[in-house]
């Protein structure tokens, strides 16, 4: 059998020992299994949606929120209803998008456009500026005891994109700088970028352009120890953070890397680098958004490729981070706003489940869904019509392509049968490409079915072969491609 090994775009396609291409599916194991579609959940939202975030009260309830450029949203049922604060939007950059975090039931939403915004779930009709004495900034999140914010604007120092500033301890109201209350600032080297995101927990991770900084707290007088842990590597997309349990994943500027506190590891180099970025639109890199898939243990960045509209992202490029994996990349075709991991935040009876549709025949999901039940979280994403998505629609087309194989050395090889070994219910075509040299292009023979047994007949004699196959619908594992029946074809 040849297998579809792992997606290794980068190398040459003659005796690649991967998969040259993979296309909407996701690497699983030592398989590729199929890539849910999206399936429509909420209203829209005015314009485009440029964060969204859940989060839970002391009692376990989950309240989910989104912004635009101007408003700041939380979703009743399936309505997003506007919770923006009284007396007037927001302006939030095109290049910008809103950062969340959550503090005990507070939830906090910034963009270097406005004060920083609470919400206190439970009690809060609408968000309102977190303090007077706060500054503004791109980037928050919790470290230990502290509010964390990142390239920060204030009145008395203006923009200052290098900045790092956290609240006093256990009080994220309070920002005036006090020995006391351990409220302070650090200014990062500037000769490393513009701060451009912030990972919470213990200790504190700040990316830069060209750094990243490892915050460590000591308490007073320091308050927090600062130690540079890599000079030169960095990330110029904020949204590709991504942090996994106690690792971090990150884009850098030739490749994909992931960061374990102590050093950055390369993941994509002689593998996807290259045909990722040749891909990109970096016009647009402020537009990629990532998340986390546990489930199937895979990093989803969605970014935007070649011929995306308006730089909407167009791709989405996957990882498998499960430490026996043979399959580890990836890529899927779907235009999206941006993706996120979201909890659900409205349990449904068969009575309130009229709220949603007129007809249970019309609702997007089974009933068995997740997506009806409290605090579930799932993967989902905004689509261009800035509604919330969930992926569990129908799968996509895939496509998976294996590398260049010499059948039979030194000779010409005449294939007669093939089987695709894709386990699911689906329906399959395959082709198979063939040359005698490298210098020449590779034929593709016309797409065929299996037949009831499973295989498919065709007609090839060259030297080198690949195999090309399509599944349409739903598939559980797509393996490779086994040869059946073949014979020497001579040395010419």
């Amino acid at each position: 059998m040849i297998k579809f090994g792992e997606y290794l775009p980068d190398l040459p396609a003659h005796d690649n020992p991967g998969a040259t291409v993979a296309n909407n599916v996701i690497p699983h194991g030592d398989s590729y299994k199929q890539f849910p579609g999206v399936t429509v959940y909420s209203g829209a939202l005015a314009a485009r949606c440029q964060g969204a975030s859940s989060g839970r009260d002391n009692a376990g309830n989950v309240y989910l929120f989104s912004g635009d450029a101007s408003k700041l949203y939380q979703i009743s049922t399936t309505t997003w209803g506007d919770v923006s604060k009284v007396g007037g939007g927001y302006t939030c950059a095109t290049d910008s998008s809103w950062n969340f975090t959550q503090w005990g039931k507070q939830l906090l939403a910034t963009q270097v456009g406005d004060p920083i915004q609470t919400f206190t779930m439970g009690t809060s009709s609408a968000f309102s500026s977190l303090s007077a004495s706060a500054p503004q900034a791109r980037y928050i999140g919790v470290v230990r005891d502290f509010v964390v914010v990142g390239n920060t604007y204030d009145v008395s120092d203006g923009s200052v994109p290098f900045r790092v500033r956290w609240s006093a301890i256990g009080d994220p109201s309070d920002w005036v700088v006090s020995s006391t209350t351990q409220a302070d600032f650090q200014d990062l080297n500037s000769s490393n970028g513009w701060v451009q995101g912030i990972v919470g927990g213990e200790y504190g991770i700040i990316f830069q352009e060209r750094a990243i900084t490892r915050m460590t707290y000591v308490g007073s007088p320091a308050v927090f120890q600062f130690d540079e842990i890599e000079a030169g590597y960095g990330t110029n997309a904020p949204g590709s953070i991504c942090k996994i349990g106690t690792m971090t994943a990150y884009l850098g500027e030739d490749g994909f890397y992931v960061f374990d506190g102590t050093s950055s590891t390369p993941i994509s180099h002689n593998m996807v680098s290259k045909t990722f970025y040749s891909d990109l639109d970096q016009v647009h890199l402020h537009r990629i958004s990532s998340v986390v898939d546990p489930i199937n243990q895979v990093i989803f960045w969605a970014y935007p490729g070649a011929s995306n509209i308006s730089g909407n992202p167009n791709k989405v490029i996957m990882f498998n981070y499960a430490q026996n994996s043979q399959k580890r990349w990836a890529v899927a075709e779907i235009t999206t706003e941006l993706i996120a991991r979201l909890a659900i935040p409205t349990s449904y009876t068969l009575d309130s489940l009229d709220s949603v549709s007129s007809s249970l025949d019309a609702l997007e999901f089974s009933l068995d869904s997740r997506v009806w039940i409290d605090n579930t979280i799932s993967l989902s994403a905004f689509n261009t019509d800035h509604k919330l998505c969930f992926f569990n629609g129908t799968a996509l087309d895939a496509t998976v392509e294996t590398g260049e194989v010499e059948i039979t050395e030194g000779k010409r090889t005449r294939l007669s049968r093939v089987r695709p070994m894709i386990e699911g219910g689906s329906t399959v075509t395959m082709q198979i490409g063939s040359r005698n040299a490298l210098t020449e292009s590779v034929t593709w023979t016309t797409e065929a079915a299996p037949n009831t047994s499973g295989d498919v007949e065709v007609r090839s004699n060259a030297r080198y072969h690949r195999a090309r196959v399509k599944v349409s619908g739903g598939f559980t594992h797509a393996q490779g491609v086994s040869v059946v029946e073949f014979s020497e074809g001579g040395k010419r």
